[in-house]
């Protein structure tokens, strides 16, 4: 499943293009999120704005968030799926824990929890956030966090979002070709430690794609 034609509606509807602020949680920083046209739609532009430093640690949320606290990491691995692959950049956002990307009124080009992480030699990645909920304005769709990756050449494009397993919306359909990935699955199992935050693995292996365009599951 892709969300591009969701965006696309979105884009119309909220008549998005132009550049949208807001604060990212890793630095309290006013930072503008450009979008750009994909030619279907648009989408928010992670490389075009970057954060003055980026670690292989992305805050999305601060502590006094709402929701489920949750920590998702894993490994980035190049194309042969063996070599970590160090100095890849990835974006990310997310709805709340009510749906929404941005309050009081919704607006997925604004979103208020998002950031930026940079894999060093061991090509590993760790993600402070909640657990989202389904886009209210997109309810049938799988809670997910988006996932843009660019960096060490590569032109930024988008790779399968994070999903939750136990999520009634992911399709059966869905659930059988995602388990053809093995170990690269975009289907996150959460485990909630004694601590109260859950956690959960995902590996990914980076393969080229177009600009703005979906990198084959």
């Amino acid at each position: 499943m892709r969300f591009q034609s969701t965006l696309t509606i979105l884009a119309l509807l909220l008549q998005c293009g132009p550049a949208a602020s807001s604060v990212d949680a890793q630095t309290t920083k006013q930072i503008t999120i450009e979008s750009r046209s994909t030619g279907t739609g648009y989408a928010l532009c992670g490389s075009c704005s970057l954060p003055d430093t980026i670690t292989a640690t992305a805050w999305l949320a601060s502590s006094g968030e709402p929701g489920e606290p949750v920590i998702l990491s894993g490994t980035i691995y190049q194309e042969d799926g063996v070599t970590p692959d160090s100095g890849v950049t990835l974006f990310l956002y997310q709805t709340d824990a009510g749906g929404y990307y941005h309050r009081p009124e919704e607006n997925v080009f604004h979103p208020r929890l998002y950031g930026w992480l940079a894999t060093g030699r061991d090509g590993r990645y760790e993600i402070h956030t909640i657990v989202p909920a389904p886009e209210i304005l997109a309810p049938g769709e799988p809670a997910h966090i988006h996932v843009q990756v660019f960096g060490g050449g590569m032109k930024e494009h988008f790779i399968h979002e994070f999903w939750f397993q136990g999520d009634k919306r992911i399709t059966a359909k869905d659930r059988i070709a995602l388990s053809k990935l093995g170990g690269f699955s975009p289907v996150v199992t959460l485990t909630k430690g004694k601590d109260g935050i859950s956690r959960g693995t995902r590996n990914m292996r980076i393969r080229p794609a177009a600009p703005w365009k979906y990198e084959p599951d």
